[in-house]
Parts: C-alpha cells; structure tokens; sequence
C-alpha cells in the first residue's frame, strides 16, 4: 500500500501559483557604502508605484547578501534585461556563479550605483521609505534618473524560465 504525499503547505501551494504569474526580471544593483563595491541580486519582486514622484518598489530578502549593503546605501538601480543582456542573470541567480559578477565589460557606474550600459532600462533610485513585512523589506525608491535604450522586449520569468514579454 503506497502512503498519499502529505499535503502541500499554504507557501508551497503560493510557490506553486506564483510560478504562472508572468513578471518582469532584472537585475538590481547597490553598492556598499564601507567599500564601495559593487552589489546585486535577481529580481522579479519589482513593480512601479506611482508617477508622482516617480517611485519603484523593490521586494529584498533580509537573509540575501546584498539586504544590508542595500539598505545602508539608500540607493539602487533596477536593470531590465532584454534577450542581448540575458546573460548577466546567471552570476546573479546562480551562488555557484557569484565570482562572475560585475566582470562583463557593460557594468558602468552612476555615482556609486552600477549597472548594465545598454540594458533596455536602467532606473535609478534613492529609498524613501522601508516597510518590513514577513521575510522581506519592501523599499520604495523615488526614481532620480533614468537610462532606456528604448527596446521593447524586456525578459520575463514564468513557470521557473526566462522568456520574452513582447507586445501581441
């Protein structure tokens, strides 16, 4: 007699749904303030907020590597990526591939922010406010520049992949 699988746990189940939730990925990018090197993580937990102020918010972790640094700098730059600069995910969603962050040639700096020379957009942005909820902080960044190459394929996760979000 085979024993049925227990059942799925509410954030398993959640897990579940959300892999079908198209969103768009980027990489988000900060610096730490002590050295002033260069910080980041993948992201898909990232949606505008309002037009005025032009405003972002952003989902971080607090046990990722990149949450303090985050914090203590103010500032972060979110880096649409399109199919040409799908390559810079991997060393960023990947802890096998950490080393390989920031080597490419296209990482620039604005100030002390980094971010990908010729990504579709890159937005940057200085916290205003902090909400703490759950497992993450939420940081509204108020956007103080703004870089776009004007490209409209922007990358998307859905269903565990990469794919394209093209207009119809």
């Amino acid at each position: 007699m085979t024993q049925a699988a227990p059942p799925a746990t509410l954030p398993d189940q959640l897990k579940q749904v959300l892999r079908y939730l198209p969103a768009p990925v980027g990489i988000v990018t900060s610096f730490d303030p002590e050295t002033r090197a260069p910080v980041g993580l993948a992201m898909s937990a990232l949606m505008p907020v309002a037009l005025d102020p032009c405003s972002m918010v952003i989902a971080v972790n607090r046990s990722g590597s990149s949450h303090a640094s985050m914090l203590a700098a103010g500032r972060y730059c979110i880096n649409l990526l399109d199919t040409g600069s799908h390559s810079h995910m991997t060393p960023f969603a990947s802890y096998d591939a950490r080393d390989q962050r920031f080597t490419q040639a296209d990482w620039k700096q604005n100030g002390d922010v980094w971010y990908i020379d010729g990504a579709p957009a890159n937005i940057f942005c200085e916290v205003r406010e902090m909400l703490s909820f759950g497992t993450h902080d939420l940081l509204i960044g108020e956007v103080y520049d703004l870089r776009t190459t004007g490209g409209q394929e922007i990358l998307g996760w859905a269903n565990g992949t990469l794919g394209r979000l093209t207009p119809l």
